[in-house]
């Protein structure tokens, strides 16, 4: 014989019910959340890229970093963090 399966009543607290009716009165758009402040000093495990060098732009990053008393790495983010700040000072 057929058991038939019938879906448990869900029971709403009086909070879900007001998320629910705000949500409809503001057209079903959530409300705008905050980003989290980013942290400059912030561990370097959120993502992680390989970048391929041709000889001469390797040279350039040597001898940049030996200039600037560097790592290699630190060169690199150096670089992009001051030309980023460049682009966004022309933006606005």
């Amino acid at each position: 014989m057929v058991k038939r399966r019938e879906p448990k009543a869900r029971t709403l607290t009086a909070e879900q019910i007001e998320a629910f009716a705000a949500g409809a009165e503001n057209g079903g758009q959530p409300e705008t959340v905050k980003e989290p402040e980013l942290n400059r000093n912030a561990k370097r495990d959120y993502k992680a890229i390989q970048v391929p060098f041709n000889q001469y732009e390797y040279e350039q990053l040597e001898l940049g970093s030996q200039l600037s008393g560097r790592t290699k790495l630190n060169f690199i983010r150096y670089a992009l963090l001051k030309f980023s700040e460049e682009l966004q000072k022309e933006q606005g």
